[in-house]
Parts: structure tokens; sequence; C-alpha cells
């Protein structure tokens, strides 16, 4: 008897480089289609959200943020189910929860996006195992297999505006409180494994939605009134 050891070669060193300590690379299809903003601060932002599959049952959704001119050449280019390339860095947000607990999660600041060829097996394999996910259907009380409730609460607070608010409109207590206008994702405010964070950021987007309605109408209102005013 004797012991085989192996001796594996020391990782080798690399200069120092500040792009390096914050840098993800990804390969996805598009979500959603392109949404922008301008800001009055003058900066553009734009943002969508990237399914990224490593098998055909296992998809990571992630949030994508675009600045200024990217921000721009995204929305005139980019459409809902084209392949792209990102490299950006990795943000985390945090949300706290009404027992105080911190509750993080992540999104990526484009610095370079780019289209994948078309050309390849593997690229068409993976748009295969996309198209059809839009199509499945999702329970309250089921498993989602495009992401774990927790990602799909995180994705819509990232950008409530790609949801549907029906819980003015349901027919059905069964309905979904809330509905993706692209995927048909679903959530329940109700629903059994939301994380306990949910109803307060619920309504401190609630409470801001409020607030700008009533700024909207107090604006309208003075603008009516100028109207009115002589010259």
């Amino acid at each position: 008897n004797y012991n085989l050891q192996v001796s594996y070669p020391k990782p080798s060193e690399i200069p120092w480089c500040k792009d390096l300590c914050n840098t993800v690379h990804l390969i996805g299809n598009v979500g959603a289609p392109i949404e922008i903003k301008h800001l009055p601060s003058g900066n553009v932002v734009a943002w969508t959200r990237l399914a990224v599959k490593k098998s055909p049952t296992d998809t990571t959704w992630i949030n994508l943020t675009f600045w200024d001119e990217l921000a721009n050449t995204a929305y005139q280019h980019v459409e809902k189910g084209q392949q792209i390339y990102v490299c950006g860095r990795l943000v985390l947000d945090t949300v706290e929860s009404d027992d105080g607990k911190q509750q993080t999660y992540g999104k990526i600041v484009v610095q370079q996006i780019n289209f994948v060829q078309r050309n390849s097996s593997s690229a068409a394999s993976y748009d295969r195992g996309f198209s059809g996910m839009s199509n499945r259907k999702f329970g309250n009380n089921c498993a989602n297999n495009m992401g774990s409730t927790v990602e799909l609460w995180q994705a819509f607070f990232a950008n409530p505006t790609e949801w549907w608010d029906n819980r003015k409109n349901k027919r059905s207590p069964k309905s979904p409180d809330f509905k993706h206008k692209d995927t048909g994702e679903a959530l329940w405010v109700e629903g059994r494994n939301n994380p306990r964070w949910v109803k307060s950021q619920l309504a401190i987007l609630d409470s801001r939605i409020s607030s700008l309605q009533d700024e909207d109408e107090r604006m309208h209102a003075s603008m009516a009134g100028d109207d009115l005013m002589p010259f």
C-alpha cells in the first residue's frame, strides 16, 4: 500500500485591475421590452430582465439597468426574445422587512452589450427552451419554473410598471393580484410562499404612487387655472 500524492499547480498571479473587482458577464434572452425614462437631471435610464438558462429547466432572471447613451442604444435596438451578451457591475439593493430583517437582491448595471451570433446549435437549443417558457401556466400553490417567489417579488419591486395591478378589479379571489404584462408570471399578496417584507414594501410603493398621482392632479389643476387667466 502506498499513498498517491497529486501535485496541483498553484494559480498564477494577474495584475490588479479596478474593472475586475466587480465585473459580471452574462448571455441570456431578453425577457421584456426595454423601458426607458428621461430624468429631470438630464440622465437617461432604461431597464429590462434577462433570462439566463443553464438547462431547459434551470432559468435565472437577472434585472438589467442601462444608463445614458447605452440606455438609448438598448431602447432602440434590443427587443424581447433576443439573445444578448452583457458585461457590467453587480449592484445590490437592500429591502427592510417589518421585523427589521434585511433582504438583499442584485441587478446588473450594464457597461457593454452585444448581440449573440445565431449560427450555433447551442444558441438554437437555448432559444427553443426560452420560447416555450411564456406558455407555461402557474398556480398559486405551485412551484414556479421561471424563478422562485422571492425572485419574482424582487423583479416586481425593481420594475413595477411591467406588471398589471389587478387588486381593485379581481373577478375571483383566485385571480392573481399582479400579472406580468409580457411573460404572464403571477403574484398573490397573500401567497403562501411570500417573503415577510412584501406587504410593507407594497405599502411604501402604493404611498409613492398615490403621492405622484396627487402631484399630477395638482399640476393639471394649476395648468387649467392658468389657461383661464387673461394675458
